[in-house]
């Protein structure tokens, strides 16, 4: 198959002129244009491509590297360019205050940290970023059709994604330079042919298809334009083809926890044959194009019973884990992963296994319940349950709205992200996290946004579906007209 795609080398001298344009274009419709949509899809993709892969940012004399971010920049005009803050319904406050409660908790650790210095660049470096797009988010969208346009920036992402992997796997060849290419992770995965495109781990990257697949798949369902329907289908396609390369167990057991769901769950107007026929029609695409990629992906299921003799296992580091938490449950140990490693060391990893001892649970759960204690884990836990809780009431209640299906396929989303985060840290990441947060925001918007008078009611009504209540008069509604014809017995 590199034989016949040898051709496509040539193309490579095109991209990054094409990248250019398009952060022009989504640059000059966020500020001109006030495309909000627009504008927090180029936010995300500066989070992951410029922040997280390049590791750049604008310098500041005696500061590391990449002091301030492009992000936060363009996190600033993205908060005046915002939507107005529309009324808002009961959870809203509750969630609000629960992730910022799990922030706050999480901030305090860094203080009982032994190197304070330490715990607040990590603290800077992997939860501000989370905390500037929840803050940036929580607004939402102003409709279900802002909410499409979102999805059809963020394809640009998905592209990019799955192109450098794409070439990853095929010409063993880079599109864009990054010493972050250097890091072990990197080199790593690859010699167990494992891709993470620019996500450098394949763990964050399965994490994030999980996330944004339920979504981007019901706007196959639900778009009526043709071309952006396309878009939407490709996308889909190279998501499945990229979650397959990672090999990633924890986002492929989740996916396969995820897709029931997303195929028989309540989902607005979306049919669960429509939903069961174009996830069929994809996976025979896949599978028509990229036969015995799935084969290879399914055989690493079989290295768990080889791995969990090891030291450096889940297994043995979750126990150690729980052992910490078991000793100080209520304020954890301190934040960082310099805490974390001398703390397993003072347990006596390393004198029972003979190997270093690694640098986190690999497994956000109790990651947040190490470093900061149990109760930040409840709260974090807790405003999913509300959130999630609620879009599950929306969905099968009588107050299911022309939202449903968005609402849904956001829930769908989050519910395979929060699996997938059980065997890894993606919540403490700069690069995978603040995705969940965005979605989590847009899902708490759409949730708890009272409807305006002047909404449509087909904002989110699938292509070809009648319109549920026909639609009102504008003004007063007409008079009876007097009839031509004369009343008997006039004129005597």
């Amino acid at each position: 198959m590199r034989n016949y795609l040898t051709p496509l080398i040539e193309v490579q001298r095109l991209f990054i002129p094409a990248l250019l344009l398009l952060l022009l274009w989504a640059f000059w419709r966020t500020v001109v244009r006030k495309d909000f949509a627009a504008g927090l899809a180029l936010y995300l993709g500066l989070v992951v491509v410029v922040d997280c892969f390049l590791n750049t940012g604008i310098y500041i004399p005696g500061l590391d590297k990449g002091s301030i971010r492009y992000s936060e920049c363009f996190a600033l005009i993205l908060l005046f360019t915002r939507p107005p803050a529309p009324q808002r319904r009961s959870p809203y406050r509750a969630v609000q205050g629960l992730v910022y409660g799990y922030f706050l908790l999480l901030g305090l650790s860094v203080f009982r940290s032994e190197s304070v210095v330490s715990a607040v660049f990590e603290f800077r470096t992997n939860i501000i970023p989370q905390i500037v797009a929840f803050t940036v988010a929580r607004r939402g969208l102003r409709s279900a059709e802002d909410f499409r346009r979102f999805l059809l920036w963020l394809t640009a992402l998905t592209f990019f994604i799955a192109i450098f992997d794409f070439w990853d796997v095929f010409f063993d060849r880079w599109i864009l330079k990054s010493d972050m290419l250097d890091k072990p992770i990197y080199a790593h995965t690859r010699q167990l042919n494992r891709f993470g495109s620019i996500f450098l781990n394949p763990n964050y990257l399965g994490a994030f298809i999980v996330l944004v697949f339920p979504a981007t798949f019901i706007w196959i369902l639900n778009e009526k334009r043709t071309w952006q329907r396309v878009c939407a289908g490709v996308s889909v396609l190279l998501m499945i083809f990229c979650l397959v390369e990672t090999q990633s167990r924890g986002p492929l057991l989740a996916f396969g926890i995820s897709i029931p769901l997303l195929m028989m769950g309540p989902c607005g107007g979306v049919s669960r044959k429509r939903r069961i026929a174009m996830l069929g029609f994809c996976c025979a695409v896949f599978l028509a194009v990229m036969p015995g990629f799935i084969n290879r992906a399914i055989e690493r299921f079989d290295q768990i019973q080889t791995e969990t003799a090891e030291g450096r296992s889940r297994e043995t580091t979750w126990r150690y884990t729980l052992r910490i938490i078991g000793d100080h449950p209520l304020i954890g140990i301190g934040f960082g992963e310099a805490q974390f490693t001398e703390t397993l060391i003072d347990y006596g990893f390393e004198s029972e296994f003979g190997v270093k001892a690694l640098d986190a649970p690999h497994n956000a759960y109790l990651q947040a319940a190490v470093y900061a204690g149990v109760p930040a884990l409840l709260v974090f836990l807790l405003a999913n349950l509300i959130l999630l809780g609620k879009a599950f009431i929306s969905s099968f209640g009588a107050s299911a709205s022309q939202y449903t299906s968005t609402t849904f396929g956001l829930a769908v989303g989050i519910v395979g992200f929060l699996t997938s985060v059980f065997t890894d840290l993606q919540l403490f990441t700069p690069s995978t996290a603040p995705a969940y947060w965005i979605f989590f925001a847009l899902l708490l918007s759409f949730l708890t946004t009272a409807p305006h008078p002047s909404a449509s009611p087909v904002a989110d009504r699938p292509h070809g579906a009648k319109p549920l209540v026909p639609p009102r008069r504008n003004g007063p509604l007409p008079l009876p007209m007097p009839s031509a014809r004369p009343e008997r017995g006039g004129g005597r």
